[in-house]
């Protein structure tokens, strides 16, 4: 009862903590013997929550794409389509594959140049159906152009992608999951058009893309899909090294340590994930979601891989610069981040005035200063500027333990600069982000990140790549000072 009133409770999504899944996994392994009625009790409330809001949100959605689609840009797109290739390993979900393959046929504008292919495990309780499905696809899905089913050895999730990519001939490879719906009509097109659009940017080709899924807040990163030179160059699809949760964080790392990472606006691919509470509970998910303990230690490997991925990146920028592009280039271009997707901006921004006035309070003339350097704090940190300390102290991320933060201050006629590369980060220069707080900035102040201005002023956070080198000039008649120090750039969709 208590496991039911839980699993209930998270219909509200207040209520959806980490622990969610572990109580989720808890009744599926207990849903063979007495306590069966629980999942079953929990998944016709999740079946009929899907069914409401595919009515009120999904359908109607899907035809106001229907309707907009001649007026889009996309529709009027002029370069031959290219061919894409959706790679889905599944297990004992065909009404799920029945349903996203019926969702990719309505919606794609011109089907034909798609490929789906689907791996399936040969110990699969459901594997005579699956083939009873591919047997009729060409009659019922006959606007896709090719539909396939490879049955193999249970290998898992990662290996099964890249097998599925290695027999794919897309220009794209597109990650898909059988709990997925494509619902804006036209998202081929879309895609056409977004990748046409970057490889002007980017002759060489290397792309990473990704649609909103409905799942992740603005932003957010999920199913990545790759062109044809990235795969190319690396040879793989997905990493085989986790069991399952950090796969998709290791393609779009590497995508934004390149700065190669594009949303493909206006596209709605709906993952009905059951943490979600879009899906009914499955034994699926028990197998392929595992437990907090071992998603803990994919994400435990996935730090430790750190060098290996900035590995990766290295080979794709080789590939760029035989192109004749410079990944540098492009990098001044994302140098700048906005910095109200960081957490610690509203903290920093509620406490100007208190460090504002514990500066001016400071002995002596005010003077920049060192506060945390080699793991460690300084000593005029706690003598002169506790408040600064302590607000620091509160971000763990300004405080790892090679980690830096300084108390900026830059006299009237002078100028600082910040070079790029590693000097003062500890995190490599394109791992780790500068962070910049006002606190006192006169108005003929200027800020410069790489070769151009940036506007900035007292109580803002600016936040920008270490590898991109910035210079403060102070032309006022006062003081500038600024609270300085370096983070990890955070994981895409993070």
């Amino acid at each position: 009862m208590k496991d039911l009133g839980r699993l209930l409770l998270g219909h509200a999504a207040r209520f959806r903590g980490r622990e969610l899944q572990d109580v989720a996994t808890r009744a599926l392994r207990a849903s063979g013997g007495e306590n069966a009625w629980v999942v079953s009790v929990v998944n016709t409330s999740l079946r009929a929550r899907q069914a409401v809001d595919h009515a009120l949100r999904l359908a109607p959605r899907r035809g106001l794409s229907r309707l907009r689609y001649p007026f889009s840009a996309a529709h009027h797109t002029a370069t031959p389509p290219r061919t894409l290739s959706l790679l889905c390993p599944t297990r004992e979900r065909v009404g799920n594959v029945e349903r996203f393959l019926d969702s990719v046929a309505r919606t794609a504008a011109a089907p034909g140049r798609i490929e789906a292919l689907f791996y399936v495990d040969d110990d699969d309780p459901q594997l005579p159906a699956y083939h009873e499905l591919f047997e009729h696809a060409r009659w019922r899905y006959g606007r896709i152009g090719r539909c396939a089913l490879h049955v193999g050895a249970p290998v898992g999730v990662p290996h099964a992608w890249n097998h599925l990519a290695r027999n794919a001939a897309g220009d794209v490879l597109m990650m898909a999951n059988d709990d997925q719906l494509y619902i804006d009509y036209g998202w081929d097109t879309a895609l056409d058009a977004r990748v046409t659009e970057l490889s002007a940017l980017h002759p060489d080709g290397v792309l990473c893309l990704y649609f909103d899924d409905g799942q992740y807040p603005e932003g957010g990163c999920d199913f990545p899909m790759v062109t044809r030179p990235w795969y190319g160059t690396l040879g793989y699809f997905t990493p085989t090294i986790f069991q399952q949760w950090e796969v998709e964080k290791w393609v779009f790392d590497i995508a934004d340590r390149l700065h190669r990472l594009y949303p493909v606006p206006g596209v709605l691919v709906e993952h009905r994930h059951y943490q979600d509470y879009k899906a009914p509970f499955d034994a699926t998910y028990q197998r392929h979601r595992m437990t907090r303990e071992k998603s803990f230690a994919d994400h435990a490997l996935f730090l430790r891989t750190e060098p290996d991925r900035e590995a990766e990146t290295d080979r794709l920028r080789a590939v760029i610069a035989r192109a004749g592009n410079t990944p540098d280039a492009d990098h001044a271009d994302h140098a700048v981040h906005d910095a109200e997707t960081f957490w610690f901006t509203g903290l920093l921004r509620e406490s100007h005035a208190k460090l504002l006035a514990e500066l001016d309070d400071a002995p002596g003339p005010a003077a920049g200063a060192v506060l945390f350097a080699d793991g460690s704090w300084t000593g005029v940190a706690y003598r002169t500027h506790p408040l600064a300390t302590a607000l620091l102290a509160s971000i763990p991320e300004a405080t790892l333990d090679s980690g830096r933060a300084d108390l900026l201050v830059v006299p009237p006629g002078a100028s600082h600069h910040h070079p790029d590369g590693t000097v003062d980060s500890a995190f490599g220069s394109d791992a780790g982000l500068r962070v910049l707080f006002g606190l006192r900035v006169p108005d003929a102040a200027q800020l410069r990140v790489g070769d151009g201005p940036v506007p900035w002023g007292n109580g803002q956070c600016l936040i920008h790549d270490t590898a991109a080198p910035s210079t403060l000039r102070n032309d006022g008649t006062e003081s500038l000072a600024a609270l300085t120090f370096v983070v990890p750039r955070p994981a895409p969709g993070e």
